[in-house]
C-alpha cells in the first residue's frame, strides 16, 4: 500500500517538519496569547496540533485516493476501437 519510502524526500519532508516544530517552539515563547481551554495550557500544544492535523489530512487523502482512484486497465475499454 505504501510502497517503498524514497529516503531523500523523507529526509526533507522530516526536515521541514522539525523546523517548523521548532519555529513553533520559538513563537511560544515570545507571544504569549490568553488561553481559554485548559488544553491549550499544554506547552507546545500548537505545534503538536499542527503537525497531527497534518497527518490526520495525509492519512485521509490517502484513504480517498485508494477509494476514488481507478485501475489502468478501467481506461482501456473507453479509448480502445
Amino acid at each position: 500500500m505504501w510502497g517503498k519510502i524514497d529516503k531523500p524526500n523523507f529526509l526533507k519532508a522530516l526536515i521541514v517538519v522539525v523546523i517548523a516544530f521548532l519555529l513553533s517552539m520559538v513563537g511560544e515563547f515570545y507571544f504569549h496569547e490568553e488561553k481559554h481551554f485548559a488544553f491549550e495550557k499544554i506547552p507546545f500544544f500548537e505545534g503538536i496540533f499542527g503537525i497531527l492535523g497534518a497527518l490526520f489530512l495525509f492519512i485521509v487523502v490517502k484513504i480517498v485516493g485508494l477509494l476514488v482512484s481507478k485501475k489502468e486497465e478501467d481506461y482501456d475499454r473507453y479509448y480502445t476501437s
